[in-house]
C-alpha cells in the first residue's frame, strides 16, 4: 500500500508540473526576417509554401517581389502616372490602366474554383507548415485537407454576389480559407465598422483592404458591365464602407510577412502579384491622395526609400533618408548643377555628382535621426564627384503593428484563447484543458487510494 501511495503522489506531482507548463506565457510566432536574404523558401514542385507569419510587419520586399518589378513597371516609373480623384473617374485614370495592364500581363495561369481546394495549402499556411492552414479572419489553424466544407470554407473576400461572374470569382489571390462559422457570419456584407457591415479583427483589416484593391484593379470589378447589378465598391451595397476607411485600414494594419509570403506563393501559381501588398503606396496615388510619410511599407517608399531601417532606395535632389534634413551649399566660379542619388540598405551609400562649367567645390552635410553623412567634393575643371557613406543608427528589426490590433494569436495553438498582458500572450490551450482534466482525475484517484490506506490501517 505504501508503494501505491508513493506512486500516486509522484503521478500527481508530474501532472501538476505539466499543468504549470501549459499555462506559461508565450509569444506569437514570428519569422524574425528583416531582409529578403533571410527568407527560407519551401518548394513542392513549382509551388511555394507561405513562409510568413501573421501580424509581423514586413519591412522588406522579398526577392520574388524585387524581380517582379522591372523595365517600365518599376515603382519609380509607375508612380509617375496620375490616378483619379473619385470612384467614378479612377478606372479611367492612367495609373489604373497601367497597374491593371501590368498585373494582367503577368497573370499567365488562371486557376479554377475547384483548384483552390488544394492550392490554399500553399498560399495560406504559416511559416512553411505543410499540414495546416490559417483561417483568414481568426488565425485559427486547421488541416489543409479539403473535406467538402465540413471544417472550412472558401471565402470570397470580394463576395461572388458582387463580382463579375467570371474568373474573378475563382482567383486564388482573393479566395481565403475560413472556418465555417466565420464564413457564415460575414455572408456577403461589405467590410466596415458600423451596423450593416462586417468588421474583421484589427490585425486583418489591412489584408481585407489590399485584397479589395487587387480585385478592383486587376479584374476591373467596378460598377459596370457584369451579370450582377452592383452599386460600386463603397457603401453597404459595395464591398467596403468608404475610401477613407479603406485607406485607414491599410495604414493602421500594415503589410505583414504572411501577406508577402502569400504574394510569393500566389505568384508561383498564377504568375502575378498583388501590387498593393508590395507597394501599398499605390492605393493613395490611385485615388489622388498624398502618401502618408509615417507609414511602414515593405519597400519603404512612403518614408523616402527606407523601410524599418532596412531596405530601400530613392533618387532625389538633396533629399533625406528616414526623415533627415539635408542642406547643400555649393560654391562655384560660375553655375553648378548638383544631383544627388541616395541608395540605402541598412547602411546606405550616397553618391553625389556635381557638374559646373568651371571649378566647383561642393560640401554636403546630411543630418537625420540616427543618420549623419558628410561628403566633401573633389575639385575638377569640369566634373566633381562626391561620395559619402551614411550609417543608419536605427537598429533594423520587426516593426510592431499598432497596439490596438485586436486579439493576438499563436498560430501553433489551435483554438487558443488569449488575454493580452504586458505585450505577451497568455495562452489557454487545449493541451492545458486536457492536463487539467487529467490532473483532476488523478487527484480524485489519489484521494481514494489514500483513504483506503487510512481505513485499512485503522482496522488493523
Amino acid at each position: 500500500m505504501k508503494q501505491i501511495a508513493k506512486r500516486t503522489i509522484s503521478i500527481i506531482t508530474v501532472v501538476m508540473l505539466l499543468v504549470v507548463m501549459c499555462f506559461t506565457n508565450v509569444s506569437a510566432a514570428t519569422t524574425g526576417y528583416t531582409k529578403a536574404s533571410d527568407v527560407v523558401y519551401k518548394y513542392s514542385g513549382k509551388y511555394i509554401y507561405n513562409w510568413g507569419a501573421r501580424d509581423e510587419a514586413c519591412v522588406f520586399l522579398s526577392s520574388k517581389a524585387q524581380s517582379f518589378y522591372t523595365g517600365d513597371n518599376t515603382y519609380a516609373k509607375l508612380s509617375q502616372y496620375k490616378g483619379g480623384t473619385s470612384e467614378s473617374n479612377v478606372p479611367s485614370s492612367v495609373l489604373y490602366s497601367k497597374l491593371q495592364s501590368f498585373m494582367k500581363s503577368k497573370h499567365t495561369y488562371t486557376n479554377s474554383y475547384k483548384e483552390n481546394n488544394t492550392l490554399l495549402k500553399y498560399t495560406d499556411c504559416v511559416q512553411n507548415n505543410t499540414s495546416q492552414i490559417s483561417s483568414f479572419y481568426s488565425g485559427i489553424m486547421f488541416s489543409n485537407v479539403w473535406d467538402s466544407g465540413s471544417t472550412w470554407n472558401k471565402e470570397h473576400t470580394w463576395p461572388n454576389s458582387k463580382g463579375k461572374g467570371g474568373s474573378d470569382e475563382d482567383d486564388v489571390m482573393m479566395i481565403r480559407p475560413t472556418i465555417v462559422s466565420e464564413n457564415s457570419d460575414r455572408g456577403n456584407d461589405a467590410y466596415g465598422e458600423s451596423s450593416g457591415y462586417y468588421e474583421p479583427e484589427d490585425w486583418v483589416k489591412g489584408d481585407c483592404a489590399r485584397i479589395i484593391l487587387y480585385q478592383y484593379v486587376r479584374w476591373g470589378c467596378i460598377n459596370t458591365g457584369s451579370k450582377y447589378n452592383r452599386n460600386g465598391i463603397f457603401g453597404t451595397q459595395g464591398v467596403i464602407a468608404s475610401l477613407e476607411m479603406l485607406l485607414l485600414w491599410m495604414q493602421e494594419d500594415p503589410v505583414d510577412t504572411w501577406e508577402m509570403g502569400r504574394n510569393d506563393a500566389v505568384q508561383a501559381i498564377t504568375g502575378t502579384r498583388n501590387v498593393f501588398v508590395d507597394y501599398p503606396e499605390f492605393a493613395w496615388l490611385l485615388f489622388g491622395k498624398s502618401v502618408p510619410t509615417n507609414m511602414t511599407t515593405p519597400s519603404g517608399e512612403a518614408k523616402g526609400g527606407v523601410s524599418g531601417g532596412n531596405q530601400g532606395g530613392n533618387t532625389s535632389t538633396n533629399t533625406s533618408t528616414n526623415t533627415s534634413t539635408n542642406t547643400s551649399t555649393n560654391t562655384s566660379t560660375n553655375t553648378s548643377t548638383n544631383t544627388s542619388t541616395n541608395t540605402s540598405t541598412n547602411t546606405s551609400t550616397n553618391t553625389s555628382t556635381n557638374t559646373s562649367t568651371n571649378t566647383s567645390t561642393n560640401t554636403s552635410t546630411n543630418t537625420s535621426a540616427g543618420n549623419t553623412s558628410t561628403g566633401n567634393g573633389n575639385n575638377g575643371g569640369t566634373t566633381g564627384n562626391n561620395s559619402s557613406t551614411v550609417t543608419d543608427g536605427a537598429v533594423g528589426g520587426i516593426d510592431n503593428k499598432p497596439q490596438n490590433q485586436g486579439k493576438p494569436f499563436d498560430p501553433n495553438n489551435i483554438g487558443s484563447q488569449y488575454t493580452e498582458t504586458d505585450g505577451e500572450e497568455f495562452v489557454f490551450s487545449p493541451i492545458a484543458i486536457i492536463a487539467i482534466i487529467a490532473g483532476a482525475v488523478v487527484l480524485v484517484a489519489g484521494g481514494v487510494v489514500v483513504t483506503v490506506i487510512v481505513v485499512k490501517k485503522r482496522k488493523k
